[in-house]
């Protein structure tokens, strides 16, 4: 078995153009959201809007992206 090293994906991240990313961290905050929900209390689980959210990715820069982004890949790349 060929083991995917976490600055692999970093350099695949880095190297996606920087709309991709965005989108892709607007649907790790979703998932975040969706999960949150399933497993929090009735009225616990309180998160920004998601325009809020939307906004606050689109003021990440690629770095930013890359760090929030990577071990989420990573997980993903090497059970694939």
């Amino acid at each position: 078995m060929q083991v995917v090293k976490f600055h692999e994906v970093e350099e695949g991240l880095r190297a996606t153009d920087p709309e991709t990313l965005r989108e892709m961290a607007r649907e790790l905050a979703r998932s975040h959201v969706a999960v949150c929900e399933l497993t929090s209390r009735a009225g616990d689980c309180s998160h920004v809007t998601e325009q809020e959210s939307h906004a606050r990715i689109d003021n990440l820069d690629v770095p930013e992206l890359v760090a929030l982004l990577a071990p989420v890949a990573w997980v993903s790349i090497d059970l694939h």
